[in-house]
């Protein structure tokens, strides 16, 4: 063969091999160019996806704060009612109509304060806030008996309503601690992202 043959098929096959290599690597490039596209755009979204979570935890364990605040809130206006109201009925005089009024509120915002406690919260604070919300309703019921015994002259159930008011208060008393330690671990916990 001659010398400028064997050269041009040289060339050939080495332009041909010039060729398929690089469309090769081209694939390769670009294979490597979307997988790593894509896997830039799952990281992102997964951390998209955590951000959003951590706000959205920020944000629910905010209005579980302020939805215990306010029972809590209502709570303390009861307190102080029901306080006025005893205090009143100890000397043996009827609480004025604004007093009823006054209590009659604070156990109406209770009651608001917990249904919305009850839509965010777990079960574990579910259950102090349920208790402390009946006990206000039969706290408030006894106070209504000590009065109308009272009010008919009935000395004996008024010193026993009297009694059952007083083992209610304390009751109240605890249970609110109890709250108050439930509520304080709820809003403490730190949530896990799944």
């Amino acid at each position: 063969m001659d010398e400028g043959l064997v050269a041009l098929i040289t060339a050939g096959v080495g332009l041909i091999g010039g060729i398929s290599g690089a469309a090769i690597g081209g694939r390769a490039a670009v294979r490597g160019t979307h997988l790593g596209a894509e896997t830039a755009a799952r990281a992102t979204a997964r951390q998209v996806h955590d951000q959003g979570m951590i706000n959205h935890e920020h944000w629910l364990r905010g209005q579980r704060l302020e939805s215990c605040r306010a029972l809590l809130a209502a709570y303390d206006r009861y307190a102080i009612a029901a306080s006025d109201i005893s205090r009143a009925l100890e000397t043996q005089s009827q609480p004025s109509r604004e007093m009823w009024s006054t209590i009659g509120q604070a156990v109406s915002d209770i009651r608001n304060s917990y249904f919305q406690v009850r839509l965010l919260v777990s079960e574990d604070l579910l259950q102090p806030t349920r208790d402390l919300r009946l006990h206000v309703e039969d706290h408030k019921e006894c106070l209504d008996r000590w009065a109308d015994a009272l009010l008919t002259e009935d000395g004996e159930r008024a010193a026993a309503e009297e009694a059952e008011e007083e083992r209610r208060c304390k009751q109240l008393g605890d249970l609110h601690g109890d709250l108050v330690e439930a509520a304080r671990r709820a809003i403490a916990e730190r949530p896990a992202l799944s």
